[in-house]
């Protein structure tokens, strides 16, 4: 296993190695003269609240100061955007002009139309969107059939983060496999030098939570969730034949409930916030989480570990192929809006290479290659060199993008759950979760076989 100083180099020589990708990226546009001027209007965007809300709010004020427009964002949480933005989308509402839209949410946005095709956008603006320096991986993410559906600007990796210091003492290498996490998980677990801490912290909430972190790790325990749906499938949804009952998911499943007994007490109700911030205050020694996570880590107001953590690729089981979690967000245009002008300007002022670059060295997360190669960034973030390393061998369908995602992972959310929370057995949770998906595909559509 190389040593993660190792690691950093090799990674960080073969990006420099690669920069002229980056060269066409660094073009200056004199925005003066590029955007229209809005005086007196207003653009109003909804998103997540994720922890780059706060860079927005930094960024937005140099559009402000360009345009004249006042922008204004409203942050929901994860289910709330999400309704939000459906009823937006059902009504015809003009309220919002750019929506953010999650991975998971693009089939249906674009076949309900709810937010609007940007191909002719970017062909017309081709030399400042610069489309293919976006993450490849996350390009395939932001198409539908033959719609651009938003441009990227969040593009999230799940990241085994690692306390250093602790690892360093235990003469414990980072972690790769599976068998990797679960013995550091259990090293650090009661271990009388390390009084009140926690191997680890997993995502067990019912519902989204515990539903997405199912489909991160199937890929990475050598399954995957739908008969044609694997990398390199010529369709991904020809044959939507559910695997939810497979060994591999059986295996993953009896994984997560294996884990609890190296987790704080009430981990069984952990989200996204819980599971990162067990790591933040030093009660966890490592901590699979999303990427968005991570500069909060590095910020002395809210974390305690910021010079002594490290990051690696997520763990994959010995012998199978990893697949790094995707995750993150694009950026659309809702096809109500009334002020579309001001709403592509910003789009394509606030996606480009150059405002890329200063959200993210405000604590966004890189989505161009550009950015993941720019020595600025490294400096700063140099776990941009993971992320560098995850985007290669990640998947567009690691969670589907078909219309009924949303139910989907809620769905296997919910049957997962339920095993985690002892109420079923792991193969009777997952057979009933692969019956009602099953159902629900069938009953849309789908190629489905008994």
């Amino acid at each position: 296993m190389l040593n993660r100083f190792k690691t950093l180099t090799v990674l960080v020589a073969f990006a420099a190695t690669v920069a002229l990708t980056a060269t066409a990226a660094a073009q200056e546009v004199d925005w003066n003269q590029e955007l229209g001027q809005y005086d007196g209007q207003t653009l109003r965007i909804i998103m997540i609240q994720d922890p780059w809300v706060d860079a927005f709010g930094v960024i937005n004020d140099r559009f402000e100061e360009l345009t004249g427009a006042r922008v204004v964002i409203d942050a929901f949480g994860y289910d709330e955007t999400y309704n939000k933005e459906i009823l937006a989308g059902s009504s015809g509402s003009s309220e919002y002009d750019v929506v953010v839209l999650d991975s998971p949410w693009i089939g249906q946005f674009a076949e309900s139309g709810f937010a609007e095709d940007l191909t002719s956008y970017i062909e017309a603006d081709a030399d400042i969107v610069q489309f293919d320096d976006f993450v490849e991986v996350f390009q395939e993410v932001a198409r539908w059939e033959d719609e651009i559906v938003g441009i990227p600007f969040g593009a999230y990796f799940i990241m085994n983060h690692y306390r250093t210091d602790l690892f360093e003492e235990a003469g414990l290498e980072p972690v790769v496999t599976i068998d990797d996490f679960i013995e550091a998980a259990a090293y650090f677990t009661d271990h009388p030098d390390y009084p009140n801490l926690f191997g680890t912290a997993l995502n067990n909430q019912r519902g989204a939570p515990i539903g997405q972190a199912w489909f991160e790790y199937i890929w990475n325990f050598g399954g995957r969730p739908f008969e044609s749906t694997y990398p390199g499938s010529p369709d991904p949804y020809a044959d939507m034949t559910p695997l939810i009952d497979s060994p591999e998911s059986i295996a993953v499943v009896e994984f997560f409930i294996d884990m609890l007994q190296y987790q704080p007490t009430g981990a069984e109700n952990f989200a996204w916030d819980e599971r990162a911030t067990t790591f933040a205050v030093g009660r966890t020694a490592m901590v699979n989480a999303w990427s968005v996570r991570t500069p909060g880590f590095t910020n002395p107001e809210q974390s305690a570990v910021g010079d002594v953590f490290a990051t690696t690729m997520f763990p994959h089981v010995e012998g199978v192929d990893p697949v790094p979690p995707l995750g993150g967000w694009v950026m659309g245009l809702n096809p109500n809006a009334e002020q579309k002008d001001l709403a592509w300007d910003y789009v394509k002022w606030f996606t480009s290479p150059e405002i890329h670059k200063a959200f993210v060295l405000e604590g966004g997360p890189p989505s161009r290659i550009s950015t993941l190669q720019d020595e600025d960034v490294l400096a700063a973030q140099p776990w941009a060199a993971t992320l560098f390393e995850s985007q290669a061998l990640s998947y567009p369908e690691v969670r589907p993008r078909i219309p009924e995602a949303f139910e989907i992972i809620d769905i296997v959310g919910l049957y997962v759950a339920r095993a985690v929370q002892g109420e079923l057995s792991a193969v009777d949770a997952m057979q009933q979760a692969n019956d009602a998906v099953a159902d629900l595909l069938r009953d849309n559509g789908y190629v489905v076989n008994d």
